[in-house]
Parts: structure tokens; C-alpha cells; sequence
């Protein structure tokens, strides 16, 4: 198994104009720290609770994030709006397309049904971008371009 954190280290601190490679190493420091996660989390209840945890906080965020929008009167369309949408975007791929791979094998482990509420999630973000006309590339809760 590689290590995550040479690879990052190696990513940040090598040949950075060569982006294709840097990406590269990147995506491999990804792999390599979530295939970590995915050991850990078969290896105690403790880890397993600590990852609910936090795909609750990140769940939370999101929705926090777009009622923030809503708060702030932020319109289809305007800069504050497409922002929000953004930011809470952006967490919401960290929710579908890293931590729902993640198979949890202890007993009693609520991961997989969170899987569910974060397309939800996401699906209702996906539908603010189309609503405020954005033109940018967009994945599904499932990581398929839109």
C-alpha cells in the first residue's frame, strides 16, 4: 500500500508545471489514504463511529451552508447564490464520492444508509445549479457528469 502522505508530499513539493503528473500523484495520494480509511474502519467499532461522526458534521454543513444561501436572500443567478451553491457543492462531493465508497463492516454501522440522505443532498445542490444557469461541469451523487 502507498504511502498517502509521501505522495502528497511528493505532489506539493515536486515538478508543479507538470499538472498531468501532479494530478496523477494527487488521485494515487487519494487512493492510497482512502484505502487506508477503508482498513481502519474495518478495524474497530471506534473508527467506525468516528466516520458517522463526521459524515453527520459534513452532512450538516451542507445543509447549514444552504440555508445560510436562503438566509442571505441569495437569488438564482447572483454571485452569493452560485457562492453557496459552490461551497456546499463542493462538501457534497466529499460525502458521495469518497466517504459513500467506503463499506463499513462492523455490526450496527449506520454508514451505508447515509448513502441515501447524501443523494438527497446532493441531488437537491445539483438542482440549484440548474436553477441559477450555471455552466459548469457538475457530477451526480454517483460521480456521472450531468
Amino acid at each position: 500500500m502507498s504511502n498517502w502522505m509521501d505522495l502528497m508530499t511528493e505532489a506539493m513539493t515536486g515538478d508543479t508545471t507538470d499538472v498531468v503528473a501532479t494530478h496523477r500523484l494527487l488521485k494515487q495520494c487519494e487512493d492510497a489514504a482512502m484505502a487506508e480509511v477503508q482498513a481502519l474502519l474495518g478495524s474497530s467499532e471506534e473508527v467506525s463511529a468516528a466516520m458517522t461522526s463526521l459524515y453527520g458534521a459534513l452532512s450538516a454543513y451542507v445543509q447549514a451552508v444552504t440555508l445560510r444561501a436562503k438566509a442571505e436572500g441569495a437569488e438564482p443567478g447572483d454571485l452569493d447564490h452560485a457562492f453557496r451553491t459552490g461551497q456546499s457543492y463542493g462538501v457534497s462531493c466529499v460525502l458521495n464520492h469518497l466517504i459513500d465508497d467506503l463499506v463499513d463492516p462492523n455490526s450496527g454501522s449506520i454508514l451505508a444508509s447515509l448513502d441515501e440522505f447524501s443523494d438527497s443532498l446532493h441531488n437537491e445542490i445539483t438542482s440549484q445549479v440548474d436553477e441559477a444557469g450555471l455552466t459548469v461541469e457538475v457530477l451526480d451523487a454517483k460521480g456521472n457528469m450531468i
